[in-house]
């Protein structure tokens, strides 16, 4: 028996899918209700099952999708803790505030869902090499001060061999190295304020049209960011860019352009000292309070000085004066916003007056407006 039935259900398999959509055209068309245009933006968007009716006849379109961005040049990447990404166990997740000096906090942000330039990862091993690499691509500051894009790379650490060089090709060297991981650190910043702005109008505006995932992403900003999402102007004024003239200048000046045993064995530019008693990757210096900051390359070193910047309680007022030049419509500039980082270094006002004097000297204002090719 059971040889006499396979045979008949093979030939069934084979007409079982057609009848089916025989059946679904025959039952639309005697409801003459034709099946609607399948839009992906509705299922992208995420929407709420309670927003009723209304949602169902005109689905909004998802929110990230909302970002204008050249497909081309972006991606959106996926940062997981199972992924690629390797989180140390012993990374303190929410360290202590140290409100009595200015660079004592250590927080990397971590983001859902993040929009990244693709950048070409450099790891030089001399500063020769470095040097002979930035030929190889044309890139050069003068070029970067007359408009030119800057390219897509990304220096993991400085060489070793960085203070043999005399002062002035040093100092090229530091901060054409540091130029676009700057500029990479804060486009992303700048992508979640752009995505925040919306959310911010569209709450304003039409609140219930908030999307469960997009309620999820703010708060998980907020996180980051040490505030609330029921203080969205507070979180606005934390999700915005650090300059990059100020940036260089201070790297330059807490690292010694880049030649400090800290910056060459722990990546450590910008004068982060420890909040908690252990290292998140392996130095040579005992781990302890006090302690320089070790990072695993020069973008999470960036990543943290911007993210310090951007949430600590002693730069409150660096914050304010950023929003301020933003409410007139104007960029943040590093000469004026360093005034504000009186706490940043224990020589107050004469620290603030030596990074603007390093400012002036290597004319890093011009590196306020710089971009990155991929834009």
């Amino acid at each position: 028996m059971q040889s006499s039935i396979w045979p008949a259900v093979d030939r069934g398999r084979r007409y079982a899918f057609p009848a089916v959509w025989v059946a679904v055209f025959a039952a639309g068309v005697g409801l003459n209700e034709p099946r609607p245009a399948v839009d992906v933006a509705s299922y992208l968007s995420f929407a709420s099952a309670t927003n009723g009716a209304a949602g169902a006849t005109s689905p909004e379109p998802a929110a990230f999708l909302a970002v204008d961005a050249q497909p081309a040049a972006l991606t959106f990447v996926r940062h997981d803790i199972s992924g690629d990404i390797s989180w140390p166990d012993d990374r303190p997740h929410t360290p202590s505030r140290q409100t009595s000096l200015g660079h004592g906090r250590f927080a990397a942000p971590g983001n859902a869902v993040r929009r990244q330039v693709q950048l070409r990862l450099v790891s030089p091993r001399t500063a020769d090499e470095l040097a002979g690499f930035f030929r190889d691509v044309s890139y050069t500051l003068t070029d970067v001060r007359l408009g030119e894009a800057v390219p897509p790379i990304k220096v993991d650490r400085v060489p070793d061999d960085l203070g043999t060089k005399d002062g002035n090709e040093r100092k090229a060297l530091f901060i054409t190295a540091i130029l676009p991981v700057v500029l990479e650190v804060n486009q992303r910043v700048l992508a979640d304020r752009e995505q925040l702005l919306y959310l911010r109008d569209k709450i304003a505006a039409t609140p219930v049209r908030v999307t469960p995932i997009e309620r999820i992403w703010l708060e998980n900003l907020a996180d980051r960011y040490d505030t609330s999402v029921d203080k969205l102007d507070e979180l606005v004024r934390r999700v915005d860019i650090v300059p990059p003239s100020m940036a260089i200048a201070q790297g330059g000046v807490e690292s010694g352009w880049g030649t400090s045993f800290a910056a060459r064995n722990g990546n450590s530019l910008f004068g982060q000292i420890q909040s908690v008693g252990r290292h998140s990757v392996a130095v040579s210096w005992k781990p302890g309070t006090g302690m320089p900051q070790p990072f695993t390359d020069i973008s999470e070193a960036t990543d943290a000085y911007i993210s310090n910047l951007n949430t600590h309680p002693a730069y409150a007022g660096f914050r304010a004066e950023r929003a301020a030049m933003r409410a007139q419509g104007e960029h943040p500039q590093g000469y004026h916003l360093i005034g504000t980082l009186l706490r940043y270094s224990e020589r107050g006002q004469g620290y603030v007056k030596f990074v603007r004097q390093i400012m002036r000297e290597n004319e890093l204002a011009d590196f306020d407006k710089a971009r990155l090719a991929s834009f």
